[in-house]
């Protein structure tokens, strides 16, 4: 049974996935570690033969402390997730997301996540390929972030 998540950061969950809901209707690039969209999260965003796929990356460690159910969990840089049913409509699309690389989390019903000890733009980059294997490759010295 998933444990009750408090209404402030039941909010703030409601919040990021608007703002990923507008990010997957955007125009893409191979990869966009966006901006700060709210307190301690960005979007980051992809795209494969033209279907777009985001992501929230948390950093705020009571986030990422309630997304994985455990405040007791060790201190980490980051925390990468994307929704069920984006994954589900990417796999219908023909794009694998690989969520058996995933953590499915408990408190968060439909939200999977990836933990990074550090969580620099080309780190989240170099793990993306290997969580999303449908990228298509390309030389890093091309990658603008």
């Amino acid at each position: 049974m998933a444990r009750h998540v408090p209404l402030k950061f039941a909010d703030k969950l409601r919040d990021v996935q608007l703002v990923l809901d507008v990010a997957a209707t955007d125009a893409g690039r191979h990869y966009d570690f966006g901006r700060e969209v709210l307190p301690g999260v960005r979007v980051v965003r992809s795209e494969v033969r033209g279907r777009p796929v985001v992501f929230s990356l948390w950093t705020h460690e009571r986030d990422v402390a309630e997304i994985c159910g455990d405040a007791a969990f060790p201190a980490t840089s980051a925390l990468l997730a994307i929704d069920a049913a984006q994954a589900r409509e990417l796999r219908r699309a023909g794009v694998f997301v690989d969520l058996s690389q995933f953590t499915r989390s408990d408190s968060t019903p439909g939200l999977y996540y990836a933990l990074f000890d550090f969580a620099s733009p080309r780190q989240v980059h170099k793990v993306l390929h290997r969580l999303v294997p449908s990228l298509e490759p390309h030389d890093d010295r091309l990658l603008v972030a």
